[in-house]
């Protein structure tokens, strides 16, 4: 069996034989379309461009804070714009039934850019369209959102900077609150710790550089005043035990005491020895003498104390000695108790000195604190100086601000339906379902229309035709 072949002219049979299989639908789409365009609702789209204004004053006299990202500004535009407030408002004006109609008419794009730079774009200026079935409605409520989202987007900018304001008024009066707290924590601490402070230390080593010199002078005149006192000792030592009397009246000399006389004359009866035998007389006269002066020198030790004492308070030198004597001791025991004294402030001292690393690090952490927190009043105050200036320029409205600049126009032709668009949709959709549907007849028929045909379905040799006769 040979393929079928198809020609062109088999397509053109086919459409001329299932003309009404196509032209039907197509006939069809066509009226189906004009009843779209005529009783469709027409909904009409009216727009109204809002721009951000320079602000009035220089740019730095005030900062007004604005978000760098695109993105997150078209979104704040957008929040705003769409929010419960200004809607309420805006329905409320134009009498408007329905809130959540009105936010699903809202449209906010941002208009194509006049030229392409390599610079980053900054979103300056929006589009609000709002589609209303009536074109007088979709003007009036684009109109009065483009100036109800000025009005209160300048009263939440001067609320939010007023407010602002205040929280760091606020924050600014606990930070110096703080600070004071924190001034007399420092000042408590340092008055607890005085004298142990770590700026004191080079004060305090000083200082017991010098008590300690001080010890040193004091230790050299206790030795000094001991070592009088050793030769007063000895002094008042061989007074006592060679006792002068007073002078005697009508006499200029002093008597000698035995003791004294004992001394002498064993001196006198050495020399005379050396000159003289024992049998001389004047060695012999020397120790008569020298026997009578040691009867009374043991004669005078045998005295009662009393009387010792009594002829000793008759000597001047030995008054002038004791006299030195107790000066002295006086002397050493205050030498003594200076240095007692010394030692004890060195002590004091010294535990100051290594009582200072504890005592700064208490010291730097509430140091650490103060500076931190007046660090933040700082930052805080310039931050104040700014909202307080920026408040100011918000309620005159001499910054930065949305301002409508092309107010809505008048549409005169709707937005939807558009009758061309529904006319060659229609029309499209009737050339697809008559082609569909003469391929699904043709599909169907086992009719033979042709020689060609039957010769096909045959197989045999066709020996003649005969046209097609009319009645």
């Amino acid at each position: 069996m040979d393929n079928t072949h198809f020609s062109p002219f088999d397509y053109l049979s086919v459409i001329r034989r299932r003309r009404w299989w196509w032209i039907t639908p197509i006939a069809l789409s066509i009226v189906t379309g004009w009843l779209l365009v005529r009783f469709l609702p027409r909904e009409y789209k009216s727009s109204t461009t809002l721009g951000v204004t320079a602000p009035l004053v220089s740019p730095s006299i005030v900062s007004q804070v604005t978000s760098s990202d695109n993105f997150d500004r078209m979104r704040a535009i957008q929040q705003q714009l769409i929010s419960t407030p200004i809607l309420s408002r805006v329905a409320r004006e134009e009498q408007l039934p329905d809130v959540a109609a009105l936010r699903n008419a809202i449209e906010i794009k941002v208009p194509d850019p006049v030229t392409n730079t390599n610079e980053v774009r900054r979103l300056d200026t929006f589009v609000v369209s709002y589609s209303d079935s009536d074109p007088s409605r979709a003007q009036r409520v684009a109109n009065r959102l483009g100036r109800v989202f000025v009005d209160e987007n300048s009263k939440v900018r001067t609320e939010r900077a007023e407010d602002t304001t205040m929280f760091i008024n606020t924050q600014l009066a606990s930070s110096q609150s703080r600070i004071s707290d924190l001034e007399m924590r420092l000042r408590k601490a340092k008055e607890s710790y005085m004298g142990q402070l770590p700026e004191q230390t080079g004060a305090n080593l000083q200082t017991i550089a010098g008590l300690r010199a001080q010890m040193v002078s004091d230790e050299t005149a206790i030795r000094g005043e001991r070592d009088r006192m050793m030769l007063i000792d000895r002094q008042i030592e061989a007074i006592d035990k060679n006792t002068i009397d007073e002078p005697a009246s009508g006499r200029g000399d002093a008597v000698a005491s035995p003791e004294l006389r004992v001394i002498s004359l064993e001196r006198e009866l050495a020399t005379a020895r050396t000159i003289y035998k024992d049998a001389h007389p004047e060695v012999q006269r020397i120790q008569e003498e020298l026997a009578y002066a040691k009867k009374e020198a043991q004669a005078a030790q045998q005295q009662p104390q009393a009387d010792r004492l009594a002829r000793l308070q008759r000597n001047p030198s030995y008054l002038s000695l004791v006299s030195e004597r107790e000066i002295g001791r006086s002397r050493i025991k205050d030498l003594e108790r200076d240095q007692a004294d010394a030692q004890g402030q060195i002590a004091r001292y010294q535990a100051r000195i290594e009582a200072a690393p504890m005592v700064e690090q208490q010291l730097t952490n509430i140091q650490r604190e103060y500076d931190l927190e007046r660090q933040q009043y700082t930052d805080l105050s310039s931050r104040q100086r700014a909202a307080v200036i920026a408040a100011s320029v918000e309620r005159n409205r001499s910054g930065e601000r949305f301002e409508v600049i092309d107010s809505a126009s008048y549409p005169t032709a709707p937005t939807k339906p558009l009758p061309l668009r529904l006319w060659l949709g229609s029309l499209l959709g009737g050339l697809v379902v008559g082609a569909g549907l003469t391929l699904l007849r043709e599909y169907f028929d086992s009719s033979v229309y042709d020689e060609r045909e039957l010769r096909d379905a045959l197989e045999l040799p066709i020996l003649g035709s005969i046209t097609h006769i009319t009645a």
